[in-house]
């Protein structure tokens, strides 16, 4: 069984009664809110290990909730809502949010998300993660110019001092600067990082790209670190 407690931030019961028929037979743990209010009672109380959250709520929109909930943790947090628009995307990404599904929704897409969430944030929920056979060997720790990165901690450090990245940044500076040079295409990136296919969406990963460059490069504008490869994809000058 899985057992991690799921939370659901959703003011349409049919909706959260959907998602809880597809959660509880894979043994998650359901924990349901109607607001953002509610949302964050129960979050303070409850310690989820994944929040779902919609934007439009009562009394406290998703983004607000969001806010607060990075301001004390770093569990992952998948934004459901019908507000599909890039700047809505960005907006929620740019918060913290770990991931992005569009309403209307396949409940099957939603718990691949979620297992996937789940499997790429160990550190943040304390607990080891499982290292793939096979996979590459990463250095303890890597220096281009000022930037240091130390993937087994994902700490990175621009001129000497550390840089406020979210967890899933990290993660998918860490996946890039573990292999130098080396271009990945988005959908590539979504499926290594995220752990599930993009299914065709790939503005988390350039909202993720976008957020990392202003946090670690001198003028994100001209990055020095994470380039764009027009047509091609992203990759980390080593």
């Amino acid at each position: 069984m899985v057992n991690e407690k799921i939370l659901i931030v959703e003011d349409t019961e049919d909706i959260r009664d959907i998602l809880r028929l597809y959660l509880e037979p894979q043994g998650f743990q359901v924990m349901e809110a109607g607001s953002g209010g509610e949302g964050l009672e129960r979050f303070e109380r409850d310690s989820p290990d994944l929040v779902l959250l919609d934007i439009v709520l009562p009394d406290m929109d998703g983004y607000e909730l969001c806010r607060r909930i990075r301001s004390v943790s770093k569990v992952p947090v998948v934004f459901i809502s019908c507000n599909t628009s890039s700047s809505d995307i960005i907006r929620g990404l740019e918060l913290g949010g770990d991931d992005y599904i569009e309403k209307p929704f396949d409940p099957a897409v939603v718990v691949a998300r979620i297992h996937a969430s789940l499997r790429r944030v160990p550190i943040a929920r304390n607990r080891p993660e499982p290292k793939p056979s096979g996979s590459v060997q990463t250095p303890d720790i890597i220096v281009v110019g000022e930037l240091e990165i130390e993937p087994a901690l994902l700490r990175i450090r621009t001129g000497g001092k550390e840089a406020a990245l979210t967890v899933k940044e990290m993660q998918l500076l860490v996946h890039l600067a573990a292999h130098p040079n080396r271009v990945f295409p988005p959908d590539q990136l979504y499926k290594e990082v995220w752990g599930s296919d993009s299914i065709g969406d790939t503005r988390t990963v350039f909202v993720h790209i976008s957020s990392i460059r202003k946090k670690i490069e001198p003028d994100p504008a001209n990055p020095n670190y994470v380039l764009n490869i027009r047509g091609a994809g992203y990759l980390f000058k080593g």
